[in-house]
């Protein structure tokens, strides 16, 4: 299984806390979620709420140790600056064998609503949604971590003290020293690559949308109302990756931004090679996508359903098809930390990369699309409960989630100024969760800010953690 939760609410701090949104996520924060609920009215009598800079993240593995995600997460946030010993690598191929491993990261840079009161909501954001998850095979985990020291090579060319060089055996049991020394793997009978990596899914999508959308009551008073909602959204494709070996049959395919840093040699005059690195990174796709979704509301009780993210992406840089060779040696070293983005250059580089690659004009993928459901029920004044239900409707591409998604949770204000969030949420393929957040709003709803966790089990246990924070400072109705 591949663990994923994709693109949830993660970088909606006010959502994150009680485990749902389709009926709880209000003026921008409703884009993309469920764009009907920008008809409502605002609950602090403003006309326009504006926020940035809203992050929401998290790291997931199935059997990694929370300190060791501490450390996958300090390798991926400063570039890998600390480097393994060849015990260390070791454990990590083990570690990761068989195993899942999710990133997901989402930045709300920008968005704004407004509530014209008499023909509904307008609601704009600008949202960066990352998510990379992996399988990988024994012999693939083994090969990312040891490189040229892999079991995989019988043969290990090594430098001696005197300059000279030498060929040896490979061995279980090697010298930390000894492999140190080593230049080169070799394999006397060699593999194809397709079984060298069978067992492997790995997948990668990058995308930046820019989506507008509306929302008003198409009928009803305070004591029924229906509304309804769309968004539009343009799509920009910043990277893609799809590797995956099953009963040793290799298919892959990828489209990375130049912000990788990867130079695929004489492999990129087969296609539109896109060059430049830089921030924000380069797109290598664009595309279109939209969702539609409609409230009913009786009294202070709320059923919402959404459809999200219908449409595609049309990768035209840098794509490539990934192709089965025979894999007979390798000079890379491994990985020297947790930072995997920093191995793609090794993966796809130049012509003695691990992967041979054809050059491609074009690839069309969908958006990774879902449909969403979800109640609510007010409670006084003080607190409000809900459920949420998220099912995928796009299956076998980068970006989707597995299984469906439930949520269960609410909210509860504590004092006019703090709000708590608390939830449960089973599903998605990780192990059930609790999240929880706290915001807090000046008088009049003027500002907010908050921080939540995905799942609270994480500060308690060291097995099978997830590492999530999605935060807020910057949100104001005025």
């Amino acid at each position: 299984s591949v663990q994923a939760f994709a693109q949830q609410e993660f970088s909606s701090f006010c959502n994150t806390g009680h485990g749902g949104a389709t009926t709880f996520a209000t003026d921008y924060q409703a884009t993309g979620i469920n764009p009907a609920n920008l008809g409502w009215a605002n609950k602090y009598g403003k006309t326009v709420t504006m926020g940035f800079s809203e992050f929401g993240g998290s790291l997931y593995s199935e059997a990694l140790k929370k300190d060791e995600l501490r450390n996958v997460m300090s390798d991926l946030v400063l570039g890998g600056g600390r480097k393994f010993t060849y015990e260390e690598k070791m454990a990590a191929a083990k570690s990761f064998a068989e195993t899942g491993f999710t990133i997901n990261a989402d930045l709300a840079s920008f968005g704004i609503a407004v509530d014209t009161k008499v023909a509904g909501g307008f609601g704009f954001r600008i949202n960066d949604h990352f998510q990379f998850t992996s399988v990988l095979g024994s012999k693939t985990a083994e090969l990312l971590f040891l490189g040229k020291t892999s079991s995989l090579f019988d043969s290990l060319q090594i430098q001696l003290a005197s300059g000279a060089t030498q060929w040896i055996a490979n061995h279980a049991n090697m010298n930390p020293d000894t492999a140190e020394l080593v230049l080169q793997g070799k394999a006397a009978i060699p593999l194809q690559l397709s079984k060298v990596l069978n067992g492997t899914d790995m997948t990668l999508m990058y995308y930046r949308e820019y989506n507008l959308s509306y929302g008003l009551k198409i009928l009803g008073d305070s004591n029924f109302a229906v509304y309804g909602g769309v968004g539009l959204k343009y799509v920009q494709g910043i990277a893609l990756l799809n590797i995956k070996s099953e009963n040793n049959q290799l298919s892959g395919y990828s489209s990375l931004s130049p912000a990788f840093g990867i130079d695929y040699g004489t492999a990129s005059k087969a296609t539109n090679a896109v060059t430049g690195a830089g921030f924000p990174p380069k797109s290598v796709g664009s595309g279109f996508g939209f969702d539609i979704g409609a409230d009913i509301a009786i009294k202070k009780f709320k059923v919402g359903a959404a459809l999200i993210n219908m449409g595609s992406i049309n990768w035209t840089g840098n794509v490539y098809e990934i192709q089965d060779t025979l894999f007979i040696s390798t000079t890379n070293a491994g990985m020297e930390n947790y930072n995997i983005f920093s191995q793609f250059k090794n993966m796809f580089g130049k012509d003695g990369g691990l992967f041979k690659l054809k050059g491609q004009q074009s690839k069309t993928t969908t958006l990774p699309g879902m449909f969403r459901a979800g109640a609510s029920i007010g409670i006084g004044k003080i607190a409000e409960l809900g459920v949420d239900c998220i099912i995928p409707t796009t299956t076998g591409i980068p970006g989707t989630i597995n299984n469906p998604i439930i949520g269960l949770g609410g909210d509860l204000w504590l004092a006019p100024w703090v709000k708590f969030q608390a939830g449960f949420i089973t599903g998605g393929n990780y192990d059930s969760q609790i999240p929880v957040g706290v915001i807090f709003v000046a008088p009049g709803g003027k500002y907010e800010a908050g921080i939540a966790s995905r799942d609270a089990i994480t500060f308690f246990t060291q097995k099978g953690p997830t590492i999530s924070l999605s935060t807020g400072f910057i949100r104001m109705r005025f």
